[in-house]
């Protein structure tokens, strides 16, 4: 199971502490950076799946694009992570 499959797995019984000190081991943002995204509104598992596709080295750019589209608060989510970097 890969890290994230494994976070995925765990998310709904992780505090949001928890959740986000796992999740920001595996990307760039940090822990306060990921704790703000889910007090936007994403949920947990939701934040996962996102984050999954994003390092989904073997999907095309378009097919990360339809699967995120029917991720909740993905595409929101996803502007704010985009935001942060430029």
């Amino acid at each position: 199971m890969s890290n994230i499959a494994s976070i995925i797995a765990n998310a709904a019984n992780d505090s949001d502490a928890a959740f986000a000190s796992k999740m920001s081991s595996l990307t760039r943002l940090n822990d306060a950076e990921i704790q703000e995204l889910l007090k936007q509104g994403i949920s947990k598992n939701d934040l996962s799946h996102l984050l999954q596709e994003l390092q989904d080295a073997s999907r095309s750019n378009e097919a990360k694009a339809a699967a995120i589209k029917n991720i909740r608060g993905g595409v929101e989510t996803l502007i704010t992570i985009a935001a942060k970097f430029i």
